[in-house]
């Protein structure tokens, strides 16, 4: 039996044919793959079967190719197909393209050196009047007038390794000669494999279609040439880049490349909002259009390495080794302005009195990109300028934001730390929020640290700054460098806190392992939620609030159990509920569940209860797990009773929706804990949700004790000094608190003299959100370079009124938000540039009041207003040819309204309100 000698050289299986064949055993899988290729196939088709690769013939020496050639990009919003509209923005090169082998491997064939010259290169723009289908029209351009020498492309067996370019040739032409010569590295088989080509390194996918038929796909493609690259940490604030290349390929008789037609898109969208975005496409089409036979030179050497240097030495020219990659081309600004200028220009834009607005937005973005380009002097001198001391603060936050070292090193030597607290504290907020913070600036906290800083205020931001940015880090694409910075500042921040002697010193360091975000010290944080100190143990139980479920193992949450069961000893209020929002958002168990409404059945904590009660039915409405196990207990009288479900506190605790979009949703949680009829502490977080994931964006709180003076005979002293402030956490980035008194003299003395009877800024500034710069590689050889900005411009004011004649008091805290999205994606070259920028802008803001009254009973009424607003959103387009006056501008501006609208808060607040503005 001929079972193991197989000899199958060629098989053609014709589809209507039945053939028997007796094989061996290695064939079999080609027998079946013939067999499917047959059921898939038309009719008429013919299947070639082979047991050896098949290779495309190689170009015979002495013979000239002729190609016709052209390329085209365009630039527009994303469109459901990649064609071409009178919208989009764009250019096309033309050009012929020779191509002749000048070296072979002596004995291997399919190995060559291949000679690639580009002839009568010319450039088309997209006109506003082209003409049809395509709107073209040719212009004047540098590529018409630059030297034009050839690229040598080692070729070998259908891959393309090194390529070889005369030194000092345009840098624009040899991106476009290595974009034609990636047309030529393709396989005649069915292959999935990892190739380096023009694009990077890619994956790749050859389907062959019939003998003369290729399609190529070209997918995840990664930069293998050094490029600027960084992008957001935060998934819901990164951006969403995608694309693909796909070419087809069709060979003649001979098994030479007659056509190749290739079409790439590549798409930058906005995560949180993916209508806005952009869409490059680049399109080639290489047609075979001659052939002849010339007189090559022919160059000598048994290896390509010795051709390559023969080559060299005839052209009597440097040649220089390059991989099929292509490096970036240099950018010429586009109205371009210096930083200086345009400090002046949105000098009016930057004061304190447009923050919270779009126009603080637009200008952070602009500046932004303009000083990450500057030297230390240039900004420094910016910074300095006395024209410029009232917009410092401003100027410190996009400082900050650069994140470049030329722009830290600037502002660190304007600020002075042992001085007012006002700038350096700005500067320290800002770079708090960093992007992706580089490891110099980090070591330059922690060293400013260890140095020490005279004011406490200051001193706490720097630590929580500094364990932000390490957190930050942590969530980079990491290295042994990073890893220890990470690694010495946690270990710093623990070693500190054991040292500290006072709860204001423990408070500071468990914000901020709050900011660090680490798995190990969540162990840290539980202790100190067990302990007898109340203000630690709040502090604490915060922090285990926004700590990654995943940190938290079993035993953790056996341990937040215990504190809201009171197992071992009692703990404040807020601690527990703190406690069951945890453990109720962590899968909790029926047992848990049942516990925790069986204690509310007594009634001895209402307010509490209430708080925990609107948690529950508010966390059930959106999982189901959480639903089935309350629809199967409340089956049960037990619980289903007055007593369990009827608190009737003031406390509450819901969540509303803020805006919802095909993309992303937006909503806010308020718990707010009430005690002997006044506020003890109030937390609004407000949630961007995107796919699967959620974002913290802001949480702000407020806290109050020792007040019961004001609460009436009924109101229970809780043994604290007067106080009261508030805590706002920016991107789960904590701040210091902001106390606005401690003591009742400090009260009385705010009271008597009216302070904050005005509207007074608490904190106001920009911070950058969507953050994200790559550079891709096209196809043909050009680069598209995709920019993504956000900011978002605050300002948090408020005032308080308070009248002891009347015994009421009013208080009002406007939250106002400006936020605004730039996204670019433009292609560079020396010869034509073309780039698309889109917006969006909206300018909200809420309102948040409080109506006090405790002239007999203490009756507070709480509201919360979202005024009216709109959605701009605005794409503009240009094209421009260096060298020329030609340019050509698009613009496109849309307007959404958005009405206002005021939150319901609970039942018992409504009915108190209206109590109190009905008299």
């Amino acid at each position: 039996m001929l079972v193991s000698v197989v000899t199958t050289p060629v098989l053609m299986v014709h589809c209507r044919v039945t053939a028997f064949l007796t094989l061996g055993m290695a064939s079999l899988s080609w027998v079946l793959w013939a067999v499917l290729q047959c059921a898939l196939a038309p009719a008429h088709a013919f299947v070639l079967l082979s047991s050896y690769p098949a290779y495309t013939r190689q170009f015979e020496v002495g013979t000239l190719y002729v190609y016709e050639y052209e390329t085209s990009v365009l630039l527009n919003e994303p469109q459901p197909l990649p064609v071409s509209t009178a919208k989009d923005v764009g250019f096309k090169v033309e050009l012929t393209a020779e191509v002749t082998p000048v070296w072979q491997h002596p004995t291997n064939n399919n190995e060559q050196i291949l000679q690639l010259t580009v002839v009568t290169p010319k450039l088309s723009v997209k006109a506003r009047q082209g003409p049809s289908p395509e709107g073209f029209v040719h212009k004047s351009s540098k590529v018409e007038s630059f030297p034009l020498q050839p690229l040598f492309v080692h070729w070998n067996n259908g891959e393309i390794g090194d390529v070889y370019h005369i030194e000092g040739g345009e840098l624009s032409i040899i991106n476009v000669m290595k974009g034609i010569a990636s047309l030529f590295q393709y396989q005649a088989k069915n292959i999935k494999q990892s190739e380096v080509d023009v694009s990077g390194r890619c994956e790749v996918t050859y389907k062959l279609v019939d003998s003369s038929h290729i399609t190529k796909l070209k997918q995840n493609c990664q930069n293998v040439v050094s490029v600027p690259y960084f992008n957001q940490t935060n998934k819901v604030l990164d951006a969403e880049v995608s694309g693909q290349a796909t070419t087809t390929y069709v060979l003649n008789a001979d098994k030479i490349l007659q056509k190749a037609t290739s079409v790439e898109t590549h798409f930058l969208r906005v995560r949180a909002r993916r209508q806005s975005g952009a869409e490059v496409i680049s399109r080639q089409v290489l047609q075979l259009k001659e052939n002849r036979k010339v007189a090559t030179k022919k160059y000598t050497g048994k290896v390509a390495a010795e051709a390559v240097k023969s080559i060299g030495n005839q052209l009597r020219k440097t040649l220089v080794t390059e991989q099929l990659a292509t490096a970036p081309d240099a950018k010429e600004c586009i109205t371009c302005k210096s930083l200086k200028d345009l400090v002046i220009n949105f000098h009016n834009t930057l004061s304190p009195k447009n923050q919270g607005t779009q126009g603080a937005a637009i200008a952070f973005t602009r500046l932004l990109r303009k000083m990450r380009e500057s030297d230390l002097e240039t900004i420094k001198a910016v910074l300095k300028d006395k024209k410029n001391a009232k917009i410092l603060p401003q100027l410190l936050d996009i400082a900050a934001a650069a994140q470049t070292l030329p722009a830290h090193k600037a502002a660190m030597s304007t600020l002075k730390f042992n001085g007012s607290l006002e700038l350096p504290e700005r500067y320290l907020i800002s770079l708090s929020l960093a992007t992706h913070p580089s490891g110099p600036i980090v070591k330059d906290m922690v060293n400013l640290f260890k140095k020490g800083v005279q004011n406490e205020h200051l001193s706490e931001t720097l630590v929580l700054t500094m364990s932000s940015l390490a957190h930050t880090m942590s969530n980079m694409q990491s290295n042994a460098s990073t890893t220890r910075i990470v690694s010495a500042v946690k270990k710093l921040l623990v070693e500190r806190l054991k040292n500290c002697e006072t709860e204001d010193c423990q408070l500071m360091y468990i914000r901020s392992l709050k900011n660090l975000q680490t798995k190990d010290s969540v162990d840290i944080l539980l202790g100190f939620a067990e302990g007898e100190a109340r203000k630690p143990a709040i502090a604490a139980a915060r922090a285990l609030q926004i700590m990654p479920s995943d940190y938290l193992n079993s035993e953790a949450l056996k341990r937040l159990e215990r504190i809201f069961l009171e197992l071992g000893r009692q703990h404040d209020s807020s601690v527990r509920a703190m406690a069951a929002d945890i453990l109720l958002q962590n899968k909790p168990t029926e047992e848990f569940v049942k516990s925790l409404l069986e204690i509310m059945s007594s009634q001895s904590a209402r307010e509490l209860n209430t708080v925990l009660l609107g948690r529950l039915w508010d966390l059930a409405s959106s999982d189901d797990n959480l639903q089935k196990i309350l629809h199967k207990i409340l089956k049960d009288a037990k619980y289903a009773n007055y007593n369990v479900l009827g608190q009737g506190g003031l406390s509450s605790a819901f969540s509303r929706p803020l805006s919802q979009d095909k993309s992303a949703n937006s909503s806010f949680s308020n718990m707010l804990e009430i005690q002997s009829g006044l506020l003890k502490r109030s937390t609004v977080d407000v949630f961007v949700d995107v796919d699967d994931t959620r974002m913290r964006l802001l949480s702000f709180g407020m806290f109050a004790g020792g007040l019961s003076v004001f609460g009436g005979e009924d109101a229970v002293d809780d043994g604290e000094e007067a106080n009261a402030g508030i805590e706002i956490t920016l991107l789960n980035t904590q701040l210091r608190p902001y106390v606005f008194f401690t003591g009742q003299g400090e009260l009385m003395g705010h009271v008597w003299s009216g302070t904050g009877s005005e509207r007074t800024t608490a904190l106001q500034g920009t911070l950058l959100l969507q953050d994200h710069l790559q550079v891709v590689p096209l196809q043909n050889g050009l680069n598209a370079e995709l920019l993504l900005n956000g900011a978002l411009s605050y300002d948090l004011a408020g005032q308080i009124q308070v009248s002891l004649w009347n015994r009421n008091a009013h208080s009002l805290v406007e939250v106002g938000a400006a936020m605004v999205i730039q996204g670019v994606a433009r292609v560079d070259s020396s010869f034509i540039q073309t780039l698309i920028e889109f917006n969006v802008g909206t300018q909200a803001q809420l309102n948040f009041m409080s109506d006090l009254e405790f002239y007999d009973d203490v009756m507070m009424c709480l509201k919360m207003v979202q005024p009216n607003t709109e959605v701009v959103n605005n794409v503009r387009k240009l094209e421009r040819i260096p060298g020329t006056n030609y340019m050509l501008k698009k613009y496109k501006k849309r307007l959404s309204p958005v009405p206002g609208k005021t939150y319901v808060m609970n039942k018992k607040n409504t009915e108190i309100c209206s109590k109190m503005f009905n008299k």
